[in-house]
């Protein structure tokens, strides 16, 4: 059975078009990203959005005067819906084609980049998210920050019997053959039901990415426990862990 590519994952984003559409123009930041974004960047900051859908994050942070902002995705159609919404948001940005594990820019071009929505976990494979942390870390300046969101498999109660199940059928050698470790799943998007890729780590994985990176670990905490967003932004989201790291200068 064929493994989990990249042109599966351009294919489930492109499914959902409609519904980052509607999270850019209608919900726009969530509390506990203003939060994360106003202690952590400044509006002077050359700033790269990676993975920014149709600009959610990207257009919200030039509303709150950010200017040097550049933002790809790897989805053709994300990037032209992003570009079609210059005209409802009445400002054009810089909206580029791009894959996090190829970053088409020199060393030390930005002072933070945002990984914004779980997109790391979206990376089908280590290997292939070890490359997009190597290139994140290439782009930065030295003690540039490293802004990202993941799942966390160990802080949800409700599924800690699945996470159970699901270690016993890796073990057991019952797992689905498309994917590459444990904590990989394909399962459906909180709106709709297309089939989607994503890999929930635990706390200590990715702390663990990110210390074999050389990036210091500044801040984490889990969504639920510090804020409590609006009903709009849990339509559109489900919980989910904030990272912020750095890079050593």
């Amino acid at each position: 059975m064929t493994k989990i590519d990249l042109d599966y994952i351009i294919q489930q984003y492109r499914s959902g078009i409609d519904n980052y559409t509607f999270a850019t123009t209608e919900v726009g930041l969530w509390e506990s990203e203003q939060y994360v974004f106003n202690r952590y960047l400044k509006s002077s900051d050359c700033i790269l959005d990676v993975g920014c859908g149709t600009g959610r994050t990207t257009y919200a942070l030039h509303h709150l005067g950010f200017n040097q902002l550049t933002a790809i995705d790897l989805t053709p159609e994300m990037i032209e819906a992003a570009q079609a919404l210059s005209a409802h948001f009445g400002v054009e940005l810089d909206f580029r084609l791009g894959d996090a594990t190829a970053l088409d820019f020199p060393a030390a071009s930005f002072h933070s980049v945002i990984f914004s929505f779980n997109g790391l976990m979206s990376i089908p494979a280590q290997e292939r998210r070890d490359q997009a942390l190597r290139e994140i870390w290439r782009v930065l300046k030295p003690g540039g920050y490293f802004l990202f969101t993941t799942h966390d498999r160990d802080k949800d109660e409700n599924y800690l019997a699945f996470w159970q199940e699901q270690a016993q059928k890796w073990e057991a050698g019952q797992r689905d053959e498309r994917l590459f470790q444990f904590g990989d799943l394909v399962t459906t998007s909180k709106n709709e039901e297309r089939e989607i890729y994503i890999h929930i780590p635990s706390r200590m994985e990715v702390w663990s990415w990110l210390r074999r990176h050389a990036f210091e670990v500044v801040e984490t905490f889990y969504r639920s426990d510090r804020f409590t967003e609006r009903e709009a932004v849990r339509k559109v989201s489900g919980e989910c862990r904030f990272w912020v790291a750095r890079k050593g200068r």
